[in-house]
């Protein structure tokens, strides 16, 4: 679930790429685990806007996910 409560569901790992679907559209995304990991490394403060260019257009199912695992 997103910081704003929008819930993601179907989600698989496939090598080294998260997919899921946003339960609020019904649409796809896909996060680099590789892009994702390098940014938990290298940032001091994630959130939305920090994620953005590591995993640009996917960053509140990327943040979900980094929260869910109780990363940040």
């Amino acid at each position: 679930m997103s910081v704003q409560g929008i819930k993601y569901s179907n989600i698989q790992l496939c090598g080294f790429v998260c997919k899921g679907i946003r339960d609020s559209t019904h649409k796809p995304f896909q996060i680099s685990l590789d892009k994702l990991y390098e940014a938990y490394k290298e940032l001091d403060i994630i959130n939305t806007t920090t994620l953005k260019s590591y995993v640009n257009r996917v960053q509140s199912p990327a943040l979900a996910i980094l929260m869910k695992a109780g990363l940040v």
